[in-house]
């Protein structure tokens, strides 16, 4: 995890080298007349400087007022799911103040760390914390769940915040979590809950009249071939409309497979960056191992030195998880999909 230290004062320096003490890894930024062996220099405008910074580091502490913090993020901000944690920290070092991203971003947890090495009080605003109560968005990242729709995550979020009644319907086993009296795991939908959070890798959801959150598992592996210099919008389009016919969300990805020969084959590498997952290649060696358990092709395996690729591709991936779909030709692509893990 990388972190910043901005500082514009000497006092604000002095500062962040303390807190440097406590990790030798973070970087400090300065001024030019406070400058010393082991800082970097702020050059140039100061709103550039931090736009240019601002997505180069996972946490950044500023050591000055927080007016001035404000107004140098602002132009910067994208997402509570892209933005750094923001930490704001008086040179008196008194305070230690979450700004931003306080949940996904970790700012929350890291304020009252450092108040608690230098000696200060940790300034946490977000209500969830403050009551105690469960927020959607860091139950998401506890169990390693992607949020669908912040906005909905944010309305369900209200409902605990104001003890209303919610419930956890979910298709997968969790994590060992301590719910607020007003949150339960439910096996069905019913009339005395006014929110739900549907924990599941498909893309339909429940009917239900009440605010719903859809948090998404990454457990879904593709295993994938294809002919040489194939088009990409051919490779997405067929992968995207198995997906559909499965009723898996596309969210649901968490990683795409195959041959080593195939490691630079652009309309993979397209799907890949299309769906925001990473793509893992084995060699033929790798392959040859497993390819026993699956339907060979003497073809591709007097071709290549391996008899199948999707499958096997998927099959380790997948840590040896449950196939979803055997392989399947379409148009110089085949696929195979498996589901990591056990289902409940």
């Amino acid at each position: 995890m990388s972190t910043a230290i901005i500082t514009l004062s000497k006092a604000a320096r002095d500062l962040a080298l303390k807190i440097k003490q406590t990790n030798n890894s973070y970087c400090i930024y300065t001024m030019s007349k406070y400058q010393l062996e082991g800082t970097e220099l702020i050059d140039g405008k100061f709103s550039s400087f931090v736009g240019d910074i601002f997505n180069k580091y996972d946490t950044l502490i500023f050591i000055m007022a927080t007016g001035i913090v404000v107004r140098s993020i602002a132009p910067y901000l994208k997402h509570k799911s892209l933005d750094p944690a923001v930490l704001v920290v008086d040179n008196k070092a008194q305070y230690v103040i979450s700004l931003l991203s306080g949940h996904l971003g970790g700012a929350n947890e890291k304020a009252e760390q450092l108040a608690k090495e230098i000696l200060a009080t940790a300034i946490i605003t977000t209500a969830s914390d403050l009551n105690h109560k469960l927020a959607v968005d860091m139950f998401a990242k506890q169990n390693n769940l992607v949020i669908k729709d912040f906005n909905n995550a944010k309305l369900v979020t209200s409902l605990i915040i104001n003890e209303e009644q919610v419930g956890i319907l979910t298709d997968f086993a969790l994590k060992r979590v301590l719910l607020p009296h007003n949150v339960k795991i439910i096996k069905s939908i019913n009339n005395d809950i006014n929110g739900l959070i549907y924990i599941t890798n498909k893309q339909v959801l429940p009917q239900f009249s009440g605010e719903l959150v859809q948090l998404i598992k990454p457990n879904i592996v593709i295993g994938i071939g294809c002919k040489k210099g194939i088009e990409a919008n051919h490779v997405i389009n067929t992968v995207y409309a198995k997906l559909k016919q499965l009723n898996l969300a596309n969210e649901a990805v968490v990683k795409i497979a195959s041959v080593d020969i195939k490691k630079n084959e652009p309309a993979i590498l397209e799907l890949a960056k299309k769906l925001g997952v990473s793509y893992i290649t084995y060699s033929v060696k790798e392959l040859n191992e497993v390819e026993h358990l699956f339907e060979i092709s003497q073809f591709v395996k007097k071709t290549i030195g391996v008899g199948t690729v999707c499958e096997a591709a998927g099959y380790l991936a997948s840590q040896q998880g449950e196939c979803l779909v055997k392989k399947e030709k379409h148009s110089g692509v085949t696929l195979s999909i498996w589901q990591e893990g056990v289902k409940k």
